[in-house]
């Protein structure tokens, strides 16, 4: 066996040793790569397409259409569609907007441990910067999007509007929305747990947190041409079901306080038609 007696030669081996060690601690601390961003959730996610009854989804335009009074169940169930977006999901146009501005832009991987997506967009002739951030933390990404913008009434400073996380894959997730009116001290307005299996088959589920509506859930759902929607009044605590093909615009409504809460149906002209 090999002995150290010279002191020189363990102080040596004990400087080599230390330095080891340091470098070592520098590679643990050091940033590792982040591989690919996450891919954004679907718009879909906050917005289902309502037009067919000429009240449009958040952030969707306004078809021009007649409504035709001699359909009085189309007619009946337009109007309920628009009353449970006025009630629940309204104030969503800015939040999907901004959502579906950050698709076209690049974002970038920064020393919080988080991918930021910044950008600006308009919407109601007010302009609005953006700024997501997504966490990828393993099969789950955490979600929040600060807004500023000195036009708004009240102004925005950075503003939590919306977060939330979801599944990495993109097949669910949910979203917490808060009340811009009131920045300083944020409430919760609207939680949306979604869904989303593939582009045909998708939805999601908005429950109000607070305000006059506060506990009533609307749900919408895609499954290829066919779209459903249901609404869950909890002071009246009554629930309506309303059914439509996206590719010949028929349908169906059931409503407790509507044609004696028995299914009435409609066809590909939304003309009133008994129900099969």
């Amino acid at each position: 066996m090999i002995q150290i007696r010279s002191s020189a030669l363990r102080r040596a081996l004990t400087l080599v040793l230390l330095a080891g060690l340091t470098a070592c601690d520098g590679d643990s601390t050091s940033p590792s790569d982040p591989g690919s961003p996450p891919e954004l959730p679907p718009l879909t996610s906050m917005s289902v397409d309502f037009s067919l009854f000429g009240t449009p989804g958040p952030g969707q335009s306004q078809p021009s259409a007649e409504a035709n009074l001699t359909s009085l169940n189309f007619t009946n169930a337009a109007i309920r569609v628009l009353a449970a977006q006025v009630a629940t999901v309204v104030t969503l146009a800015v939040p999907v907007a901004t959502f579906a501005a950050a698709a076209n832009s690049t974002p970038t991987f920064e020393d919080d441990d988080r991918w930021h997506w910044r950008f600006t967009t308009v919407q109601g002739g007010h302009t609005y910067t953006a700024h997501l951030s997504g966490a990828v933390q393993g099969a789950m990404v955490s979600w929040d999007m600060r807004i500023t913008s000195p036009t708004h009434t009240p102004p925005l400073d950075e503003f939590v509007w919306y977060g939330g996380e979801g599944h990495r894959d993109r097949t669910s997730g949910t979203w917490t929305f808060y009340d811009p009116s009131t920045p300083s001290t944020p409430t919760a307005v609207l939680r949306i747990d979604w869904t989303h299996a593939s582009a045909t088959e998708h939805g999601w589920e908005a429950t109000a947190l607070s305000g006059t509506a506060v506990g009533d859930v609307f749900t919408a759902s895609v499954d290829g041409d066919a779209r459903m929607i249901t609404y869950f009044d909890a002071s009246e605590q009554t629930s309506m079901e309303i059914y439509w093909n996206a590719s010949d615009g028929s349908g169906y409504l059931i409503a407790p306080n509507y044609n004696g809460g028995v299914k009435a149906c409609w066809d590909a002209t939304q003309q009133d038609v008994a129900c099969g």
